[in-house]
């Protein structure tokens, strides 16, 4: 099952929650700033509640995206999957 995210405003949004029953057995995450004018920078982390990892910091320019693909996998019993934008520019997350 796919999970879909639209994120307009700067803020932490949680892709997927410790213990939601939404396995970490992640295949591909794409994201995409929509925005025409506006660039973002993205932070992809692992939280467990006190320790943050670090997957991915990029700044993405307007109309752009970015596909991982490779060693996404993560325990969800042990980690939220969380995504930090810094601009209100609309990114699309996907996740499968």
């Amino acid at each position: 099952m796919a999970i879909y995210k639209n994120i307009s405003s700067p803020t932490t949004t949680t892709l997927i929650a410790k213990d939601s029953g939404v396995g970490g057995g992640i295949q591909k995450i794409t994201i995409a700033n929509k925005a025409t004018a506006t660039s973002n920078e993205i932070l992809l982390d692992l939280h467990d509640g006190s320790n943050t990892f670090t997957i991915l910091r990029t700044d993405m320019p307007p109309k752009t995206t970015l596909v991982l693909d490779d060693n996404l996998s993560f325990n969800s019993s042990v980690y939220n999957l969380r995504i930090t934008t810094n601009s209100a520019a609309d990114i699309t997350v996907i996740i499968k």
